[in-house]
């Protein structure tokens, strides 16, 4: 082999040992990119399915109650705060922000009920608020439901059976205004046991009555805002009644009727907390009273006032926590002081009603249905004096002053 000849092939073996070289290095860079890629194609694919998750998972905590971190439970306050100007009176609730849950454990909340009416009533009249000179009858036996055969009493004390023990398994601490059908009781003596308790809310239990057996529904009684006696607790009152109403109504089934606001409900004047009356519905409706006499209903029914209650103290607006100490934090024994100086004040201008008590509804029957005529009927008639009721009582519609709701008197108030 010739010299030229070898350095061809020299040549040759260098430019293939390049050429292969140059192979070896391009498939070992393909391959490190390749397993970058797939790299990258996992961990995106991995932030991706986080990224769905998440939102699941945001929504189970918010919808599933008692277990949204307090952080959460904060910005749902805060965004409800930012919506109604206002503060909740208690973080101590859970849930997506439209319906709070509030728990009455260890608060020290009480809480009177008021079952509507009675088989005998005191053959007496009283005012019709504190320092009042218009009297009414201190009470009357209510309405009857023709179908049921029972009398509002009678379903008024069974209701309000039932809610003691509702609210009490909540945590509330629960007096009623007296637990048989039979003794006399007026209406400030009534309201009388919601002072003397300072109890935090005032729940009156009556059925409504009227002469038109077609009508049906449920609505709610407050003071209005120019209330000539305690005017401080409409806004209570109002938003009170308003809740109760809307939360009863919608877990019945019962037509809403309207939050009725009138100074006309002896047991509403006397009362010095927020005060609201129920009509749970009528009995002088056949279907509406065969069903309000049904325990299934019943239960019903107190479960929808027992949760329009904590709804009530679960969206309290600030200004208000005043008149709940154990709430607000206040120091208890100032604020008994403040409503005892308020309470000798309003003694020594006002009159002593014809009771002990001083706080006695006067005849705020419940027939406060659909009209105000209707309400007219029910339980004050005013200006006449109270009739000792027989423990049988009347039907509805055959009366004129025993507070049936149906009374053909429609110029007396009711209450």
């Amino acid at each position: 082999m010739t010299e030229k000849s070898k350095t061809v092939n020299r040549s040759r073996f260098i430019c293939r040992s390049l050429i292969i070289a140059s192979l070896c290095a391009g498939l070992l860079l393909t391959g490190c990119g390749a397993n970058n890629s797939a790299q990258t194609q996992v961990a995106e694919a991995g932030s991706e399915s986080a990224a769905t998750q998440n939102p699941a998972a945001e929504k189970t905590g918010q919808d599933a109650a008692g277990t949204q971190a307090p952080a959460a439970a904060a910005t749902a306050q805060s965004a409800a705060s930012a919506t109604t100007g206002s503060e909740y009176a208690d973080p101590d609730w859970t849930g997506s922000g439209q319906s709070p849950v509030f728990s009455a454990k260890d608060k020290g909340l009480v809480i009177v009920l008021d079952p509507g009416h009675a088989s005998q009533v005191p053959e007496t009249q009283e005012p019709v608020g504190p320092g009042s000179t218009e009297m009414k009858e201190a009470d009357t036996v209510g309405t009857f439901g023709p179908a049921s055969g029972l009398h509002e009493y009678d379903l008024t004390m069974d209701v309000s059976q039932k809610l003691r023990t509702e609210l009490e398994e909540r945590g509330y601490e629960v007096k009623l205004t007296h637990s048989d059908t039979f003794n006399p009781i007026s209406c400030v003596e009534r309201a009388a046991v919601a002072n003397e308790n300072k109890a935090d809310a005032f729940i009156r239990i009556h059925a409504n009555g009227s002469e038109n057996t077609e009508a049906n529904g449920a609505m709610t009684i407050c003071i209005t805002k120019d209330n000539p006696y305690h005017p401080e607790l409409y806004s209570a009152s109002a938003r009170l009644s308003d809740v109760i109403l809307n939360t009863y109504c919608d877990q019945t089934g019962a037509k809403k009727e309207y939050v009725w606001e009138t100074d006309t409900m002896t047991g509403n004047n006397w009362s010095e907390v927020p005060t609201t009356l129920i009509e749970l519905g009528y009995m002088t409706n056949i279907d509406e009273d065969l069903r309000m006499n049904q325990d299934s209903y019943q239960k019903i029914m107190v479960t929808a006032i027992a949760d329009g209650l904590d709804k009530w103290f679960a969206q309290m607006p600030e200004e208000e926590l005043s008149m709940h100490p154990s709430l607000s934090g206040e120091n208890a024994d100032s604020a008994d002081t403040a409503s005892t100086s308020q309470e000798a004040a309003e003694d020594s201008t006002d009159p002593e009603p014809g009771s002990d008590s001083g706080d006695a509804e006067s005849g705020e029957t419940d027939d406060a249905g659909g009209a105000q005529d209707d309400e007219a009927g029910n339980d004050g008639q005013e200006g006449t004096p109270a009739q000792p009721t027989p423990s049988t009582g009347t039907p509805a519609g055959t009366s004129t002053g025993n507070g049936t709701g149906v009374s053909a008197d429609s110029d007396n108030d009711s209450e």
